[in-house]
């Protein structure tokens, strides 16, 4: 049993390492690559960003960041429950004996 929680935990900080997410802002001119956790991994900016004021694509470049990491950490969530169901399914039912 405890080697099969540990292999899953390992399995979940895989998961957490291996999770990303791309966000496009609605115009396309920002594209985000992030993981869980406010872990951003690329911004790229198209070249209609540049016609943006500098407080209009900073503003669009953080709304674009948050939609990627909020997606990547409700991506992971969900990973991580379905890895770790069968683990709680099994001690219930372990428990029930």
């Amino acid at each position: 049993m405890h080697g099969d929680i540990h292999s899953k935990l390992a399995e979940a900080q895989r998961l957490a390492a291996e999770v990303e997410v791309e966000a496009v802002s609605e115009d396309g001119a920002v594209r985000v690559v992030a993981g869980p956790g406010g872990d951003v991994r690329t911004i790229d900016l198209r070249m209609n960003a540049f016609e943006l004021s500098g407080l209009e694509l900073g503003e669009l470049t953080a709304a674009t960041v948050k939609t990627a990491t909020d997606e990547a950490d409700r991506e992971l969530s969900e990973q991580i429950r379905r890895t770790l169901a069968d683990v709680f399914a099994a001690e219930r039912e372990e428990g029930q004996r």
